[in-house]
């Protein structure tokens, strides 16, 4: 159906309203956009040289860039180099090197084997252990080792070893390790690393006659203070003598603790 003269007239007239709008909307914004252009110049302007250099190399920097990009084609850079063969060697390598490593520390193991088969009688296979002997422990006997014989003990220097001897010859004798406690300085501590070393011999006591011992000679023991044997000594004058043991128990001051502590170390006649 062919149209009439007067429609298409009508078009015409309606498309270049649409296109007078659209012309009349773009002017409108010209005035803003000389605002924002006059603005982005004006702060331009109020830059040092340094800063404008600066804008301007940047600018320059991404105009290269923007063109760089749209010029160059892609696929122009290489792929990335594949480096499984590369990794493979290097772990071929390593397994060679330990291969190498086991068979060297065999081969030691074997010459050490064959040294002690000559030298010790001793027959060792490779994947036999060398069992060495236990040290033997060390024992001091109290009563008969000397100041260089007690230093061998862990923690027992020149000073402590002889403390411990003057405090044997003060005792007449040790009867038992737990009177190693007893000397001056000797705590728990340092007495449980050297218990298990030691041992006493009571034969090795020298016991006094508790009717002839002499007063001093009785006060230089640790276990007669002066009270207890002043109360011996007169104990001992009043009743011409002690007859037996038992009778230190009848002097006061003497408990049944005290009376065990003291008949280590006393007898009655020679």
């Amino acid at each position: 159906m062919i149209k009439s003269d007067a429609s298409i007239a009508g078009s015409g007239a309606g498309c270049w309203r649409i296109m007078v709008d659209l012309l009349g909307s773009y002017l409108m914004k010209i005035p803003m956009l000389r605002k924002q252009i006059s603005r982005v110049v004006g702060d331009y302007v109020t830059y040092n040289r340094t800063e404008q250099r600066g804008i301007l190399v940047l600018s320059m920097i991404l105009l290269c860039v923007i063109f760089a990009n749209a010029l160059i084609p892609s696929g122009t850079f290489q792929k990335s180099p594949d480096f499984s063969k590369f990794s493979k060697e290097i772990r071929d390598f390593e397994t060679a090197w330990q291969e190498a490593a086991d068979s060297d520390s065999i081969a030691r193991s074997q010459k050490y084997m064959n040294s002690r088969n000559k030298y010790g009688g001793v027959k060792y296979d490779s994947f036999s252990f060398i069992k060495t002997p236990p040290k033997p422990v060390l024992m001091i006997e109290l009563n008969s080792a000397d100041t260089f014989d007690l230093q061998q003990l862990r923690g027992i220097g020149p000073g402590f070893a002889k403390r411990i001897v003057y405090y044997r010859e003060r005792l007449r004798g040790f009867h038992d390790i737990q009177q190693v406690l007893e000397v001056f300085g000797m705590d728990t501590a340092r007495f449980r690393l050297i218990e298990k070393n030691l041992h006493a011999d009571p034969d090795s006591i020298h016991p006094f006659d508790l009717n002839s011992v002499a007063f001093k000679e009785l006060m230089h023991h640790p276990y007669f203070p002066f009270a207890t044997t002043k109360k011996i000594m007169i104990y001992r004058q009043k009743k011409k003598g002690f007859k037996t043991l038992e009778e230190l128990k009848e002097i006061d001051g003497i408990n049944d603790s005290i009376f065990r502590r003291m008949i280590v170390y006393l007898r009655i006649g020679p």
